[in-house]
């Protein structure tokens, strides 16, 4: 007897179902990409069960007539797609003709639809976890509306997994708001039943700034930094909106990346925007951002998912290049790399008070020298160095009220700032007193050979020696105290990770080794400083270009206003 047999199609169907529906939040993904595919000016999302189980998606898109509506709910039944071709010129979200079938198929679903023009009433189909049980004309307004109720009613293991209801709701808004950034031409509405509050509501007048309104608030979106890059020959384009460092958060649940209208997942261009942050970020603080990238069509396949999350781009080293370049572009533009005194506003502090300024009890000396280099923060300068704390931090009076500076973490970032700069320059190069020789694997032999002049312009000189064999003669000088194995193993291990390098592959991979450098170079805690050195170093910040961080991420000065302390003492 055979031991291969056809699966029952009810049991295929709930299969293939959990490719596409894994949660509820799916589901809303799914029903709102068919509402934008339709042509859709308003959407309106509805959540009224407690579970989070009972969705309706309802939109004013173009509608189906009563056949359309009855093939909708079948298995790989689409508008989308005539030929295979096609694929390599998708201009909607859906085309799989997958996600009606599969959420009728774990639900009870009620598909119920009317053409904008030509028909006086719409059609209704229902089916219930997989069967048809009802279809027929119905009264409605032009548009389609989806309910989708007992979700995984047949489906107790899926059920079971399911999150908390609260992180459910939550994730259900994310996937609203995600699409109301991809799409701002669009009016967005999500509510729990039909006449509550909107949890989160647009205005179809095609502004991102108003989604980005409504997702933040007026307070952070008042800091947005807008980004706007061509590049590729005009091929590639990013624009949107980013956040300044000092809102970096703990999760990337503000991180939209829209490529060309379609809300995807994609490693590269995600690490090329935390990248393009560099060392003002700290470990595990991730920024906001919400950007549209528009590539050719041919070069995108969207077809790398069963729910089309993620998507392949054939130049994706390049565009992600770009991506890099349009953030830090934006942040050089708005100063967050600073280039002014603006650092107090950057930071979310509060300007001094016209109170504060007039009880100063010091006047402010002239702005300390920084040997010829170009002065960057006058606001630095003009501190007057008051005390070392602890022999670990320094106080000092300046504009804004008392400065905390840290000393390891500041005299870290003007290390970091020094050796980067040598680093960059290829005539820069200490030779090994003793070659270190390295043992390659097959991949890494060929990136060396790919990025052989990138990493002699470096400063690396990197002779290889047959086989699977080089020897590491020379590095960059700034380098030459660490120079050792794990130097290498991190650029090579940088190179083999695929990530978002573009023209600067081996300048980005180094990032890590320039920052331990600065880290065993700088002055440490416990360590007493005269008020020269304080000086000094202060004179050093003011000509770094970002002296707010460490190149860790950690800030490296507080400032404690004249009327904080005043809300402390209990004089407000």
């Amino acid at each position: 007897m055979s031991r291969i047999r056809r699966l029952d199609p009810a049991v295929a169907d709930q299969i293939a179902a959990g490719e596409v529906v894994e949660r509820p939040a799916s589901v809303v993904k799914e029903l709102t990409d068919n509402a934008i595919d339709a042509g859709a000016r308003t959407v309106r999302v509805l959540v009224p069960g407690p579970d989070r189980r009972h969705l309706i998606v309802e939109d004013d898109g173009v509608g189906m007539e009563a056949e359309d509506v009855r093939l909708a709910v079948e298995r790989h039944a689409t508008s989308k797609l005539t030929r295979l071709a096609d694929l390599d010129h998708l201009e909607t979200l859906g085309f799989r003709g997958e996600a009606l079938a599969a959420i009728g198929a774990v639900s009870r679903l009620v598909v119920a639809s009317r053409p904008r023009e030509g028909a006086d009433t719409g059609y209704q189909v229902v089916v219930d976890h997989g069967r048809r049980v009802a279809a027929g004309p119905v009264a409605r307004q032009p548009g389609t509306r989806v309910e989708c109720r007992d979700l995984f009613r047949d489906v107790p293991a899926r059920l079971k997994a399911l999150p908390a209801p609260a992180a459910e709701w939550a994730a259900i808004w994310q996937v609203v708001a995600a699409q109301a950034v991809a799409h701002p031409h669009v009016g967005w509405t999500l509510a729990e039943q039909p006449g509550d509050m909107p949890a989160f509501s647009t205005p179809p007048d095609g502004a991102l700034e108003q989604v980005l309104l409504a997702w933040l608030g007026p307070e952070v979106a008042a800091q947005l930094i807008a980004v706007d890059r061509q590049a590729l020959a005009g091929d590639v384009s990013v624009r949107g909106f980013i956040l300044p460092p000092s809102l970096a958060r703990g999760n990337r649940r503000q991180q939209v990346l829209v490529v060309n209208g379609r809300v995807v997942r994609n490693f590269s261009l995600r690490a090329a925007v935390e990248q393009g942050y560099g060392s003002l970020l700290p470990e595990r603080r991730y920024p906001g951002c919400w950007l549209h990238i528009v590539v050719p069509g041919p070069e995108v396949d969207p077809n790398a998912h069963p729910a089309k999350a993620e998507v392949r781009l054939m130049r994706d080293r390049a565009v992600a290049g770009v991506v890099h370049q349009a953030v830090q572009d934006a942040l050089r533009r708005a100063r967050a790399f600073p280039l002014d005194s603006g650092m107090v506003a950057a930071a979310g502090l509060s300007e001094p008070s016209a109170r504060a300024a007039e009880q100063a009890s010091w006047d402010w000396p002239a702005p300390a020298p920084t040997d010829g280099r170009p002065l960057l923060h006058r606001e630095i300068a003009e501190l007057t160095p008051l005390a070392q704390w602890q022999a670990r931090y320094l106080l000092c009076q300046g504009a804004a009220g008392l400065y905390v500076i840290d000393q390891h973490a500041a005299h870290e970032r003007v290390y970091y700032d020094r050796l980067k700069s040598s680093a960059g320059q290829s005539a820069t190069v200490q030779p090994l007193l003793m070659p270190l020789i390295l043992s390659l694997s097959r991949a890494e032999a060929a990136l060396l050979e790919t990025h052989r002049a990138a990493i002699a312009a470096a400063g690396f000189d990197l002779e290889t020696l047959g086989g699977s064999s080089a020897a590491l003669r020379a590095v960059p000088a700034a380098l030459a105290d660490v120079a050792d194995l794990k130097l290498v193993a991190t650029l090579f291990d940088s190179l083999l990770a695929g990530g978002p390098y573009g023209e600067h592959p081996v300048s980005w991979a180094l990032d890590h080794q320039l920052a331990t450098a600065a880290c065993k170079a700088a002055v440490k805690a416990n360590r007493s400083l005269t008020r020269i050195e304080m000086e000094g170093l202060l004179g050093e910040m003011a000509a770094s270009p970002s002296p707010r961080s460490c190149p860790h991420g950690r800030p490296t000065l507080l400032v404690l206003s004249l009327e904080e302390v005043d809300r402390r003492f209990g004089r407000r």
